[in-house]
């Protein structure tokens, strides 16, 4: 579906494993990583939290447009991306003319319940507030060219389950 030369970038809810999957993914085809939001840390030297408290959204955002952008022309590497990187409209130009979009699907419970029990996520409130931020996300994530289910399997299957639809 994709060229194999060409730039992946996962996209998708918080908490749906992109992170995960990614660095699999990139291991399985012998690929750079890069994380949006940890690569963002480092830039900033400030947590995403701090960032979004004392920066807001807007300007978190152009952090991450300007990221892709410096991104683009890269070939080999898969791009883990924010929850919300997809559903920015600049965000989401960049990443098709670079690659290909690739929305891992989870369900949303299964993704809440991740997120409450990790790292706290600067933009999640609670589960109300995350499916209703979900749901004005969803028409971004479904306009991803490849969608790809990986409920119910490890990074490394849902990796090799991406890679296999990406030819």
């Amino acid at each position: 579906m994709t060229p194999r030369r060409q730039a992946v970038f996962l996209v998708g809810f918080m908490g749906a494993g992109k992170t995960t999957t990614g660095r699999f993914l990139a291991r399985l085809l012998g690929w750079d990583f890069v994380d949006l939001d940890e690569r963002i840390v480092e830039m900033e030297g400030r947590s995403i939290a701090v960032i979004l408290r004392d920066a807001g959204e807007p300007f978190f955002r152009d952090l991450e447009s300007r990221l892709l952008a410096s991104l683009a022309g890269r070939p080999r590497i898969v791009v883990a991306c924010g929850g919300g990187t997809y559903a920015h409209g600049p965000s989401r130009a960049l990443i098709d003319a670079a690659g290909t979009a690739v929305w891992l699907q989870v369900p949303l419970p299964v993704a809440i319940e991740r997120c409450l029990a990790g790292p706290t996520r600067p933009l999640l409130s609670g589960p109300e507030q995350a499916e209703a931020l979900y749901r004005k996300r969803l028409p971004s994530y479904s306009a991803a060219p490849v969608h790809v289910s990986i409920e119910g399997l490890s990074p490394l299957e849902a990796a090799e389950r991406i890679a296999d639809r990406l030819g």
